[in-house]
């Protein structure tokens, strides 16, 4: 009998892929996925190398501008040490050690010219200038004079031995201004404190001003406090006593 007369042939004669071992094929657009798939994987490789590549340059290069930038600084501060007229470090130093020292004699220096007035005898100061103002002079000059001031010869400068309850103070005030000092000495542009002053002249408002209760159109007669002078530039100005006669 044939078998292709019988129902059941494919089932005893014939054999499907599965049972014959036969891996299906896959088809045309799996293929193509796989391949795009592939490809994708392939160029995110070649982003991240490049990536990496990018990275390390960039760490190269910031690593050479903090080397550059260094050695600019470096050179711009030694520039700054050679020209006194570019600004540096150094002035602001001197900026902040002119206002410091404002403070100081409009406050410290002042308040310890008053209380010394209370024994003072009037004889110690010249007839025609307020005591105050002439004590603050004489404590200045001590104060920053050529020579570092203690606290013995601020008191003498007061009126002598008379004034010791005024040596706490006094001593205070010797410790600002040889820490004034010793800043000054710390930068490297030249400074100076400037008495100079020709009783009789005018002021020269470039660099010098009228005590506040002096009139400023009336000549200077005596120093209270120096101006505070950095590389030719004034810092604080000279603050002078005026008057219409000198003081003896």
């Amino acid at each position: 009998m044939s078998i292709y007369g019988d129902p059941n042939a494919s089932a005893i004669g014939g054999f499907s892929h599965r049972e014959a071992g036969v891996v299906p094929q896959p088809s045309a657009r799996a293929r193509r996925v796989d391949l795009e798939l592939d490809e994708g994987a392939r160029r995110l490789t070649l982003l991240e190398r490049d990536h990496n590549t990018l990275q390390r340059a960039c760490e190269d290069q910031a690593t050479r501008l903090a080397q550059v930038e260094k050695r600019l600084d470096a050179l711009m501060a030694e520039r700054a040490r050679e020209r006194h007229d570019v600004p540096s470090n150094d002035h602001r130093s001197h900026h902040v050690i002119a206002r410091d020292y404002d403070a100081f004699v409009e406050q410290r220096v002042q308040s310890l010219a008053r209380a010394a007035t209370r024994t003072l005898s009037d004889a110690l100061a010249p007839s025609d200038a307020p005591a105050v103002p002439w004590l603050m002079s004489k404590l200045c000059a001590v104060l920053f004079g050529p020579h570092e001031p203690d606290t013995a010869t601020i008191l003498s400068a007061l009126g002598g031995g008379r004034l010791d309850p005024l040596a706490p103070q006094a001593s205070r005030a010797r410790d600002t201004a040889l820490d004034l000092r010793r800043r000054t000495q710390q930068t490297v542009l030249p400074c100076h404190w400037d008495f100079e002053l020709l009783p009789g002249e005018p002021l020269d408002d470039e660099w010098q001003q009228a005590w506040p209760s002096c009139d400023a159109t009336l000549p200077g007669q005596f120093v209270i406090a120096p101006a505070y002078i950095v590389a030719e530039q004034v810092y604080s100005l000279q603050r002078v006593y005026t008057g219409r006669s000198i003081p003896e």
